[in-house]
């Protein structure tokens, strides 16, 4: 076989390039019929485009209404909050929670991302319909129902 700057796989051997995915084909067949090819699980929440939620921001959805959401240290609000967390980022999430958006809570506004908090996120992750993982990150900040200032409940788009 001779190779040249103009040549490329599919005409240096013809039928060569069917190979790999023939055989991808034939082992997803073969793993249909046998039942052991399952679908992806849903993306979790942790899985995060930001850093670690510290702080947190006025979002301004329409003219003269807002609400409170958790943010990290470059105000990217696509951050993450976990079990252990501390910050005044963790009471902007325990107001949300606390709103008939999310769940009801009843939290103490503390900060303090404890069990308490960590149970009430579950619920709300079931309820917005993302894995329920007790984990405040980009997939549950986008789910999220936030309480304006105008009684509206309103996602971060």
């Amino acid at each position: 076989m001779t190779f040249s700057k103009f040549m490329t796989s599919a005409s240096a051997e013809p039928g060569r390039a069917r190979w790999p995915r023939i055989a991808a084909a034939l082992a997803i067949a073969f793993g249909l019929a046998a039942g052991s090819v399952v679908a992806a699980p849903p993306a979790p929440a942790q899985a995060a485009n930001g850093g670690y939620c510290s702080k947190q921001v006025i979002y301004y959805p329409s003219a003269g209404t807002y609400f409170v959401v958790p943010a990290d240290s470059n105000f990217n609000v696509l951050c993450r909050l976990d079990s252990g967390a501390n910050s005044i980022a963790v009471k902007a999430l325990q107001g949300g929670l606390n709103s008939s958006c999310a769940v009801s809570a009843g939290l103490a506004v503390d900060g303090v991302f404890g069990p308490a908090t960590r149970a009430a996120l579950i619920r709300a992750q079931q309820k917005f319909g993302v894995t329920a993982d007790g984990i405040y990150g980009p997939n549950t900040a986008r789910a999220f129902k936030w309480k304006t200032t105008a009684g509206t409940c309103r996602s971060i788009p």
